[in-house]
């Protein structure tokens, strides 16, 4: 057999000349699921020229001072700005709101409902797109902050009312009020309907397969291991490697220690590049249980939680000398533990030991943003010092919050920072400089000690002769110090220190950005490249403590009862804590304890935070909590002028409430992990979840919160479920089939399981599982494909007409020149085809013209797919309320007629149309000459039967002429003013 292959113009592509066959070996087996765990990223757009995106307005109470950047007024609500002429993009804000949690989700969003369903009602805005501005309502990576709880519910809400009104609305988020016009008019939120900006580039959110490529994969058969480096040079040079230290004998005044975060320093990154100008491993602090004492250790006890500074610390186990340790403040977290001990300690060094701080006293801090410049920050402030600091300008927003003002705030990046400092202080400069800097900028802070003083040299590459910095700037007193150098008597002196103004309230925790240790890699490339505020911190996984409670909201539903099944199968759970409205279960109760399992059920609403602290408190201390899992919660579904806040009442408490009185209640506690049953909807925006979507992306949110507080939280937005549960049964086959349609499959319970044993290994805040057929993504032009979904298909999408109004330009073409009856057939068939697809029909012959949409299956959701379907195809506007105000496929093929061709009802435009279609198919027509004679006769009748009816006195000569003219000579009249050759 041979093969020859052609393009389409017939031009030689391959020959192949031979085929041959070999039987096929065996296939691997396959994870099923694997492909259907999905991560949410964010892609940075490339920069493109900044067109005039024409005039744009403020709506509302603009909070963020929109209006001020803008140079516009800002309107007090949509109809003074209706009066004022409607531009066409409207800019409105939201702003943190004040108060407890809850209350402030509520607030928002109801907020923003109230005016987006005002906005999609009035007619006078539907060429208009109402733009949502929020700040810090996302986090788009690690060490980006804390999201603000209430306006990443905005963001479910909003997302949800434009899965229902394509076009009409976008999003935008802020990390700061916004400085320059630019920031707003430039975002290109025609082709990004979700859009961050971050520093002066816009990112984008993209969901992308969830794998685990590039993690370490501890040595095999080994329990216990640490992170080492195989050779210095390169952090892929990184390895987990057998722990030969973690059970070697004890000395006296030693301590074993379970790890369970361990801080990292600039110095392991430099250790790794080998740059570091000394000896030693990585890894020098950390916080976790201890394990076992030496025989003078006296006042710690297995159990008792610890955190302090000891080498090999990037380890499971680990051993420290006693001087080198500090039990850990009861209200902080390992992670908040592992990231305090070197920075504060040497912050106290540099500050009080070496600096000699007094009240009063200035002091300038370089790299204020990074772990021992925040530490420094707060304790001098402590100390009653007038505080300075510099900081590359995305990180200034961290020193705002630390109590800087403007006038105390410089950038790191260029040498500025001398001559405004030395304008702001009037030529005094600073009685301390405490540095991380290097070259010129090390004699650009000497100079800012005009007057003497002390400077302390914190870091290692750039380190000067004290007796040359005394000659060049007399009065300076010049210091450098390695805090491993000190000693544990001296260290032991500085951490009590330290743990008394923590105890006292003086010195607070820094924020922390972790990664799994097996992610080491990323985590130092991190550091390396400077983006992180406050302290990177490597977690230790960890298994499901067996003697541990697991609690599980909404335990005995379908999804709640499935995971139980599983953790006790599949994890090793052996106490279980299910709560339901009803609190009894017998039947699953006696399965689990079959399973091994001791099964309590108690009926408690999570979302009472009285009763919720009531059930956790009663958790037998012989087997505290060790894992939560969130799965409880309700629908009540509707479209987006149908939502109310008793609504979004109904849908939040059992998500929202519950979640934050989870969070608080467990803070203290040595959590596994913290597993919140979040929703697709939130990610995808649902249509008719409206209110689903904002409790689901407040949940989201509020795992990364806990990320960046150190505390463990994964969130997973789950997709569809195979299996019918008290939330989906009501979707029915109807239902179903409409998700279908939108490139979701239904997860089997097994595959789902799986995916969720997936999620608990992985160390992301937030996972999608989802079926996903990307095979009708590759099928759809790149232009067609869903902005979140376009990191799953090869092509790019580019910034063009949208490939919904070139389909819509066709669509109406196709109309054009069709007579009355012919428009109307064409329309209603258009119209029966939408209604079948939308019900699952294969066939339009259960579609009766003249029967109403309600007596066919339409619910509101259906609706809305049918309104989305027929704009995306005509380009017209058409409203939520179709179905309702043209109630048949008549009725609304008749309403497309109007507004489509409203000529059609001119018989001489149909006539004209009639025409155009008559030359088109004659020019290019290729008959033999009988068959051009029998056209000229029936065009030769056409037109005398047409000029009998209209001839005037001065088309008599042209009748007269067409009556005896020849063949040759009417094809000639046919040609010249007909315009047919």
């Amino acid at each position: 057999m041979s093969v020859d292959i052609a393009d389409h113009a017939g031009e030689p592509v391959a020959s192949v000349a031979a085929l041959a066959l070999r039987p096929m070996g065996a296939l691997p087996e396959v994870d099923s699921g694997q492909d259907h765990l999905f991560r949410l990223t964010w892609e940075t757009l490339a920069d493109e020229p900044v067109t005039d995106s024409g005039p744009v307005a403020v709506v509302g109470a603009d909070p963020l001072g929109l209006a001020a950047v803008l140079g516009v007024t800002a309107y007090p609500d949509l109809t003074a700005l209706a009066d004022a002429g409607i531009p066409q993009r409207v800019f409105v804000s939201t702003a943190d709101e004040s108060g407890q949690v809850p209350g402030a989700v509520r607030s928002a969003t109801a907020r923003v409902l109230r005016l987006i369903q005002e906005w999609l009602a009035d007619e006078r805005f539907e060429q208009a797109q109402l733009v949502v501005v929020t700040r810090n309502a996302v986090s788009t990576g690690r060490g980006g902050g804390a999201p603000d709880l209430a306006s990443a519910a905005v963001w479910g809400l909003v997302r949800s009312a434009r899965s229902e009104n394509p076009g009409r609305l976008a999003l935008l988020d802020l990390d700061s009020a916004p400085t320059s016009p630019g920031v707003l008019t430039a975002a290109p939120t025609d082709v990004e309907p979700d859009l961050v900006s971050r520093g002066t580039r816009y990112q984008a959110p993209r969901l992308a397969r969830a794998t685990s490529s590039g993690r370490l994969v501890p040595p095999p058969g080994v329990q216990d291991w640490r992170l080492d480096l195989s050779e210095r040079g390169t952090v892929d040079n990184l390895v987990l490697v057998p722990n030969e230290r973690a059970f070697e004998p004890l000395t006296e005044h030693q301590v074993r220690i379970a790890v369970r975060a361990a801080g990292m320093n600039f110095r392991d990154s430099l250790i790794a590049l080998d740059i570091y100008p000394g000896t030693g491993g990585i890894g020098g602090e950390a916080a976790g249980v201890v394990l076992e004492v030496g025989s003078a250790v006296t006042d710690l006890a297995p159990g008792d939680r610890v955190m302090g500074m000891f080498p090999y610390a990037f380890a499971t186990v680990a051993m420290a000398d006693r001087r080198m340790l500090a039990k850990m403040p009861d209200s902080w977290t390992f992670e908040q533990a592992a990231a305090s001990p070197i920075v504060f300690a040497t912050a106290y060094q540099a500050l009080v030991d070496l600096g000699d701080l007094q009240a009063g006293e200035s002091v300038l801090i370089h790299a204020a943003a990074g772990g021992v410049g925040m530490a420094a920050v707060q304790l001098a402030r402590h100390l009653g010092a007038d505080v300075y600091g510099t900081a590359s300008p995305r990180k200034w927003a961290a020193l705002r919050a630390a109590g800087l003002d403007e006038d105390h705030i410089a950038s790191s990046r260029t040498l500025d920072f001398e001559a405004e400092f030395a304008e702001t202080t009037g030529g005094d400069g600073f009685d301390l400089v405490v540095n991380s800097l290097t070259g010129e900028y090390v004699d650009a802070s000497m100079r800012l000690l005009p007057r003497g003083g002390r400077f302390v040299e914190l870091g290692r590459v750039d380190v000067r002769d004290p007796d040359e910095i005394a000659g060049w700037y007399p009065g300076v007193e010049y210091w450098t110090f390695d805090l491993s150098e000190i000693g544990p008597p001296a260290t032991a002196v500085v951490l009590r220190e330290v743990l008394a103004l923590i105890e006292q309230g003086a010195l607070e925790p820094l924020p922390v950005t972790t990664w799994d240790i097996r992610d080491a890699a990323d985590a130092f490339r991190h550091m390396t490249q400077g983006l992180h505020t406050g302290k990177i911190v490597l977690t230790v996984p960890r298994a499901l403590d067996p003697d541990g409670t697991v609690l599980i909201t909404g335990g005995t539903g379908t999804l709640g009862s499935a995971v139980a099944r599983q953790l006790v199968t599949r994890h090793g759970a052996r106490n279980l804590l299910l709560t339901s409205r009803t609190g009894s279960a017998p039947e699953l109760a006696e399965e689990l304890t079959a399973l091994g399992a001791d099964v309590r059920v108690a009926a408690c609403d999570a979302a009472d935070r009285a009763a919720l602290s009531e059930l956790l408190d009663s958790v037998d201390a012989k087997h505290p909590l060790t894992a939560v899992v969130h799965a409880a919660g309700v629908l009540d579904d509707g479209v987006i002028s149908s939502l109310n806040p008793e609504r979004l009442d109904v849908v939040m408490r059992p998500k929202v409430d519950a979640a934050w009185n989870l969070h608080e209640l467990t803070e203290g506690q040595d959590l596994a992990s913290f597993t919140l049953f979040s929703a697709a909807a939130g990610v995808f925006g649902g249509p008719g979840q409206g209110n689903y979507a904002a409790a689901n992306t407040f949940l989201d949110a509020l795992a990364q919160r806990r990320r960046t507080q150190g505390l463990p939280a994964t969130s997973l937005a789950w997709g569809l479920w195979a299996d019918a549960s008290a939330m989906t049964g009501h979707l029915g086959d109807d239902g179903v089939a409409r998700i279908s349609r939108s490139g979701v499959a239904a997860l089997p319970m097994d595959e789902g399981l799986g995916l969720f044993d997936r999620a608990l290994d992985m160390d992301d805040a937030l996972l999608v599982p989802i079926r996903l057929d990307t095979r009708q993504l590759r099928d759809m032009p790149a232009d067609a494909v869903p902005p979140l979904l376009r990191g799953l298909v090869t092509s790019t999408a580019r910034r063009t007409v949208h490939t919904d109004a070139r389909g819509a330009e066709t669509f109406q073409q196709s109309l054009t020149g069709l007579s009355p009856d012919e428009l109307d057939a064409t329309l209603l068939s258009f119209v029966c085809r939408n209604v079948a697809t939308v019900l699952g029909h294969s066939s339009t012959d259960a579609i009766q013209a003249e029967r109403a949409f309600s007596e066919v299956g339409f619910d509101s959701l259906t609706a809305v797919e049918f309104r989305n379907r027929l704009n995306a195809t005509t380009g017209l506007r058409l409203p939520a309320t179709l179905v309702f105000d043209y109630p048949t496929p008549a009725a609304l093929a008749a309403e497309l007629k109007r507004q489509l061709a409203p000529a059609a009802a001119d018989p001489a435009a149909a006539a004209l149309g009639s025409l155009d279609r008559m030359r088109s198919t004659l020019a290019g027509l290729r008959v033999d000459a009988e068959t051009g004679l029998a056209i000229t006769a029936r065009l030769q009748d056409l037109l005398a039967s047409w000029q009998e009816s209209t001839v005037t006195p001065a088309d008599e000569d042209v009748s007269t002429r067409l009556e005896t003219a020849s063949t040759d000579e009417v094809l000639d009249f046919i040609t010249n003013e007909l315009g047919i050759s």
